[in-house]
């Protein structure tokens, strides 16, 4: 198949390989990089096994990539699909898809009308691939590739006996879009798009207002969606026994995994940020289909959001489409425009067909083990999500430190706070400017950054503000460089995939492949990624270990967004630890200058402030100043005694705007927490 074949062909050609580093440099980055997560007797093993690989077996692997390198056009992807994909036997709905939640529509919009909408954009952007019509990707003006857009549509991932495998769908078999509601799957046929774009959309709103109304509810224990979500060997016999029952079961699965894509009409109506997350990851797996290269997800409610399998396409390739989706669906919904029958009439029209399927008692009892899977695996599972908004990327770029780095190394304290040791961090770096290129880890370990939070947690009184403050800096101009040097081809882990990948059929196998430090630290307990798209009101995947945590963050000018999943690790902890974190971060970044009688003394002024709040609103119902009210100041405005203190200016801040007994119970709990906990490691006895 030919997909945007010139734009991908020519993307390609005009980007460099992506390079094999060189193989010394990377045994010394591993080596710092792997340090920190071990004890020096273990670590001093490993590195013996490194010496020795360097010495004798490395440099035949090194020079097989090279040999690759040149025979292809990234020497790399086969080996990372297969390996990160292809050979995974977990859940792509647990452990693989991601998911993300748009923000809302600036006007409320019926579910079919918010579908259709989604439907015809998607169907047009479909177009503008087709006929090379999108301009190229770039990041500041770079080339980045474009390869992945030929598996945007029309594909679907299968389950294999023993590895997966993604089929890509011939153009004239996939016109079609799958439709997912109540348990059951549908065919809309979609005519080509004309220029009357209300007139198209009215067409579909039809169709699928028809399926809401008149669909029944399939029961559960005929889902054949949950399949989908179930450990890859289990969905393999599942599909085998799915395909053996009958003849329509194979071209009802034809037609639904042959799709340009799938629009799943949810029962459900989330709410609040755990729920829309909740739903967007997982829902309860019957209107899904998780192998199929995205779904559009459409609430009960008018929310919606998008879940997108993650063999062959990566998040920030999706994002794009989920720009031109999200923005072509806020424009209709502020026109608020009500189909008429002139539409109806005009449009060409759109039809639809329900998928059957026959089932047998082998086939029933998969369901009802997938079943027992999925509700199991929810159960065993905590998301829960953190709206952070005391500050965001412009504060903290007035600290003079990357936003991207500064939070992750809010995630290391916050980590080390609750487990007392050093998590193996992955963090998602793009090499899509390389041919073909794809992703990179950035590990976000270092040296620096295991004193800090050691600094911070296990002998605060030993460390002085100022030293805390040095060791958090260059923690985070480490984690910058390391992603930097990812993005240029550079990174550590390809290149170990490759050089593992490079053996041979019945080679020797070097000890160090499999000493326990080499593979320790590639489970990755914090599995961690960004994207900061003001489109998304939610984002997140699962974690990627069993004993670890999937982290997802927004970075936005005001606020941080954090989703984070895992085995009941502790989610919610972890996020009050995250938010204790940041906030201690920034009291140390803009306060390491201070000696702690100066913040003692702000402290001071604070509990003071708050003092005079209790004192006023025991005599009064609204706050008062204790002496005469300038001619400049607001009648009822409260004036702050020590007004010389800083901390103590942004605490009394626009408190006139809140009842008393609110501002009471924020500044006593903020105080509480800031003085007591947050401010602990703050003021040792040695500076």
């Amino acid at each position: 198949m030919t997909v945007n074949s010139s734009s991908n062909s020519t993307s390609v050609a005009s980007l460099a390989k992506l390079p094999v580093p060189d193989l010394h440099d990377t045994v010394a980055r591993f080596t710092e990089a792997a340090r920190p997560l071990f004890s020096t007797d273990e670590f001093e093993t490993c590195l013996a096994k490194l010496n020795d690989f360097v010495a004798t077996q490395g440099p035949t692997l090194q020079a097989r990539l090279h040999q690759r390198s040149a025979e292809h056009a990234n020497w790399l992807e086969d080996w990372w699909n297969e390996y990160a994909y292809f050979l995974n036997r977990s859940s792509v709905c647990f452990n693989v898809n991601y998911f993300f939640g748009f923000r809302d529509t600036p006007q409320p919009m019926a579910q079919a009308r918010l579908a259709a909408a989604l439907i015809d954009s998607a169907v047009r952007f479909r177009s503008q691939l087709e006929s090379d019509s999108l301009e190229l990707d770039n990041i500041r003006g770079k080339p980045m590739c474009m390869h992945q857009y030929q598996y945007m549509f029309a594909t679907c991932r299968h389950p294999g006996e023993q590895r997966d495998w993604t089929e890509v769908y011939p153009r004239r078999e996939s016109t079609h879009i799958a439709v997912a509601h109540k348990g059951r799957y549908f065919v809309l046929r979609v005519p080509a798009a004309s220029t009357n774009r209300h007139a198209d959309i009215a067409q579909i709103e039809r169709q699928l207002q028809i399926i809401i109304d008149t669909t029944a509810q399939l029961e559960r224990a005929k889902s054949i969606g949950v399949l989908t979500a179930a450990l890859r060997d289990d969905w393999y016999a599942a599909r085998e026994c799915l395909l053996q029952v009958s003849s329509d079961n194979a071209a009802s699965l034809r037609a639904l995994e042959s799709s340009a894509f799938l629009v799943s009409l949810e029962s459900v109506a989330p709410v609040t940020h755990k729920e829309f997350s909740l739903a967007c990851h997982c829902s309860d797996g019957t209107d899904r289909y998780f192998d199929k290269n995205f779904q559009i997800l459409v609430f009960a409610n008018g929310r919606y959001g998008f879940n997108g399998e993650h063999s062959l396409t990566d998040a920030t390739t999706d994002m794009r489409l989920c720009n031109v989706l999200v923005h072509d669906v806020e424009t209709i919904a502020a026109k608020a425009l009500v189909a008429t029958a002139g539409d109806l009439a005009e449009g060409a029209p759109a039809t639809f067909e329900e998928l059957h399927f026959d089932y047998n008692d082998e086939l029933l009892g998969h369901i009802q083990r997938a079943v027992e899977y999925f509700d199991a695996t929810v159960a065993a599972h905590e998301l829960s999500t953190l709206v952070f908004d005391s500050f965001g990327k412009e504060q903290i770029k007035k600290m003079k430190v990357s936003p991207d780095a500064f939070v992750q190394m809010a995630m290391q304290l916050a980590y080390y706070r609750q487990f007392r040791h050093v998590p193996a961090t992955y963090e998602s770096a793009s090499t899509k400017a390389f041919a073909r290129g794809r992703t990179e880890t950035s590990r976000s370990v270092s040296a620096h950054s295991a004193a800090w939070c050691k600094a911070m947690v296990d002998h605060p009184e030993t460390t002085g503000l100022h030293a805390k403050a040095e060791l958090l800096r260059q923690s985070i101009v480490n984690q910058s460089q390391f992603t930097a040097q990812c993005a240029k081809g550079s990174g550590i882990d390809r290149h170990l995939l490759g050089l593992e990948f490079a053996l041979q059929e019945g080679e020797e196998r070097h000890a160090l492949f499999d000493d326990q430090v080499f593979t320790g630290s590639r489970r990755w307990k914090l599995s961690t990624s960004q994207i900061s798209d003001p489109i998304l009101a939610a984002y997140g995947w699962g974690e990627v270990v069993d004993d670890g945590f999937g982290v997802a963050y927004r970075i936005e000018n005001n606020a941080l967004h954090f989703n984070v999943v895992s085995q009941r690790m502790g989610s919610a902890r972890l996020c009050q630890y995250l938010a204790d974190a940041l906030m201690d971060m920034r009291f140390l970044l803009t306060n390491a200058h201070k000696q702690p009688h100066e913040i003692m003394a702000e402290v001071d002024a604070v509990a003071n402030v708050l003092t005079s709040i209790k004192l006023l609103s025991s005599s009064s119902s609204q706050p008062t100043t204790p002496t005469e009210t300038p001619a400049s100041q607001p009648e009822g405005r409260f004036r702050a005694p020590f007004a010389e203190a800083p901390v103590a200016h942004a605490m009394v801040d626009g408190l006139d705007r809140l009842p008393s007994n609110e501002v009471i119970c924020a500044l006593e709990a903020r105080l509480s927490r800031f003085v007591k906990e947050s401010l602990s490691w703050a003021l040792p006895s040695t500076s």
